[in-house]
């Protein structure tokens, strides 16, 4: 066995790792393969970490530091003495001492608050297809493109901004285009690795914070600019307290009547340097007119997931691989997250070769924005279907009678039904809608509760609002929100 068969080596571990298995977990498992006609030398070793342990970065950290070792015997030392060089850095528990400060207490404050504003813009389901119900399967679709390689790096030299930021702006176009929506609210995933104490940190620093991407009549270059800046805005905001988060956002997801997840829409594994910048230089347009015939598309079975669209930008030197993962089939099926990809893919390599307007990119993009049912509104920065949240409410409240209108006097997705002895109330109706949502993701409750007697006569339409009888209850349901957080 030689260095040819490392990579298959360590491909195997790694399987091996992620389906044997664990009869005592932990924070760590490690499996090396080793060469008995060579020693018995280490040619390959994997690990899998829990991340209340260690991060991504950090992870790196212990790839480097573990190929240190094996590459230098000399730092093999058994007997716990270290050389100069080898003082431990920052700890977690020098981290944990550090975080307990006033400084960084309200500096995790205002990140908090950075949060919980977002939240308030969040929509329940960035992406699914209209009319779309859940399938309960899961897949990822794999994007490998020499050809976007070559125009992120021409981009990045000309916009001069982070190659992650110029995925993540095609990404956005694309969504924005394919959704209707003007301006993209989600979460992606941070380092929080920008002091230089924390550079070889290893442990668990990794948070979610949301971002703001506001689309309308930019430019692909300003687009990308504006998404480096918006994620290095929000990055800076990385560090909270995620039990007071979760605390406040129960009241603001009770408040808007939906639920959102905080699982990172956006990931990029790819390291930033100035050598990323610069790289465009010498760029040729036939190289991509090449480069394009060798795009590949694969896809694999993955578990459920709650959030319906992620991508994952897992290397851009030499090819870009983006996986796209749909967390259930039956809102973005598989089909739909190939265009999406393969539309990305056209739209940097049309970038590649200039600046592109605001006005050329749905051409490019190539995707309209699908065709929804006539009762599809837009609230509280939702894209809703009102058929949707009538299932969520006849799921909610059964057997009472019930029937929701898009509007009603005056108000927004108004919810007629019929009193039980369980739901008497608006603050009833609502709790058993928000306790149903779960089995309806793409619902939001409705924003005001009639609470009647009985449904009307067998002969009247329950479309009817003047059917209704007068009811005996009416509000939103909602408690108020503490002001302060």
């Amino acid at each position: 066995m030689g260095p040819q068969d490392r990579p298959a080596a360590a491909e195997a571990l790694v399987g091996w790792l992620r389906e044997s298995p664990d009869p005592r977990p932990g924070p760590v498992r490690l499996a090396v393969a080793m060469a008995p006609d060579m020693g018995d030398r280490v040619i390959a070793c994997a690990a899998r970490f829990t991340h209340l342990a260690v991060d991504h970065g950090a992870i790196e950290i212990l790839k480097r530091d573990f190929a240190g070792l094996l590459g230098d015997p000399a730092r093999r030392r058994l007997d716990g003495r270290r050389r100069p060089a080898d003082r431990p850095g920052h700890q977690p528990l020098d981290q944990a001492e550090l975080e307990a400060t006033p400084a960084e207490r309200r500096r995790a404050g205002t990140a908090l608050n950075y949060v919980l504003e977002q939240s308030r813009r969040i929509p329940r389901c960035l992406y699914a297809l209209p009319g779309a119900r859940p399938s309960g399967e899961s897949l990822e679709v794999r994007l490998s493109s020499a050809a976007a390689a070559i125009a992120v790096r021409q981009v990045a030299a000309r916009a001069r901004t982070s190659r992650s930021s110029i995925v993540l702006a095609a990404i956005c176009a694309v969504l924005a285009r394919r959704t209707g929506y003007r301006e993209l609210v989600f979460p992606v995933l941070s380092s929080n690795r920008f002091e230089r104490h924390l550079v070889n940190y290893v442990g668990s620093l990794a948070q979610v914070p949301i971002v703001n991407v506001q689309m309308a009549g930019k430019s692909f270059d300003e687009l990308a600019t504006h998404t480096w800046t918006v994620v290095m805005e929000a990055s800076r905001h990385a560090r909270y307290n995620a039990v007071k988060r979760d605390a406040v956002t129960e009241l603001i997801q009770h408040e808007r009547g939906l639920r959102f997840i905080y699982d990172p829409m956006f990931n990029s594994l790819v390291p930033e340097s100035w050598s990323g910048l610069t790289a465009g230089v010498g760029f040729k347009a036939d190289q991509i007119d090449v480069a394009l015939a060798r795009t590949e598309l694969r896809w694999r079975p993955m578990p459920s997931s709650p959030t319906p669209i992620q991508f994952s930008l897992n290397q851009i030197d030499g090819s870009l691989r983006l996986d796209g993962w749909s967390g259930d089939t039956g809102l973005v099926p598989r089909a739909e997250l190939e265009s999406i990809l393969l539309a990305i893919e056209r739209l940097l390599v049309a970038a590649a070769h200039g600046d592109v307007p605001a006005s050329r990119m749905p051409a490019i993009i190539g995707l309209a924005p699908p065709a929804g049912p006539t009762d599809r509104i837009l609230l509280d920065h939702c894209w809703v279907d009102v058929a949707d949240v009538r299932r969520l409410v006849q799921d909610a409240i059964a057997p009472a009678a019930a029937h929701v209108f898009a509007s009603a006097a005056g108000r927004p997705l108004v919810a007629y039904l019929t009193a039980t002895d369980a739901v008497r109330t608006p603050e009833q109706a609502h709790t058993r809608c928000m306790a149903a949502l779960i089995r309806h993701p793409t619902a939001i409750t409705p924003r005001h509760y009639l609470i009647c007697r009985t449904a009307p006569s067998a002969s009247a339409d329950l479309a009817d609002p003047a059917a209704w009888p007068a009811p005996l209850a009416a509000g939103t349901g909602r408690a108020a929100i503490a002001a302060g957080w």
